[in-house]
């Protein structure tokens, strides 16, 4: 009996042990440091996220997230669901993920999918401002892809200007 209750808090200790490492895959180790300049394949999706309850649960907002910014999204109760006349639901417009990494000098491909929003007004920027991706309306139902080099170390800023601040995402570049 007590060898099984070891081999099983083994084979616990394995899968988190495991998962822990997964975790950490594409995260920057100290293997990096001072390796030569790669290649990168990053892909993202412009996705809405929602979620809904009922005035019964929580009362809606005093203030329509909608207003506050054109990447959120807000249906008041009676116009989530004709048939649930007391439900509501926020939104908000996001890439996913919203941050990578790379390093200095690295090439990168980024590939972005739009699954929500008809029209998003996107540009890339590097740390100093620069324009890398010209504003460009990218529409749903389809992918860009793009390629470039990172020559700073930074963070460079993928922002649709429709949807900010919240559909913003970021490519952290470190040094060697």
């Amino acid at each position: 009996m007590q060898w099984h209750g070891i081999g099983a808090v083994a084979r616990h200790a394995a899968i988190v042990t495991g998962i822990s490492a997964g975790m950490l895959t594409g995260f920057p180790t100290a293997a990096d440091v001072g390796a030569q300049p790669r290649g990168h394949s990053f892909y993202m999706t412009a996705v809405e996220f929602r979620g809904s309850t009922s005035t019964d649960k929580l009362a809606p907002p005093s203030i329509d997230p909608s207003k506050l910014s054109q990447g959120y999204t807000y249906k008041a109760p009676g116009q989530a669901d004709s048939l649930a006349p007391r439900r509501w639901e926020v939104g908000s417009f996001q890439f996913s993920p919203s941050f990578v990494t790379a390093y200095l000098d690295d090439s990168i491909m980024l590939s972005v999918f739009i699954a929500d929003g008809d029209h998003h007004d996107v540009q890339l920027t590097d740390p100093d401002g620069r324009v890398i991706i010209a504003k460009a309306t990218w529409d749903r139902g389809r992918e860009y892809t793009k390629f470039f080099q990172v020559d700073k170390v930074g963070d460079y800023h993928l922002e649709c200007g429709i949807h900010r601040p919240s559909m913003t995402a970021t490519i952290m570049v470190l040094p060697h």
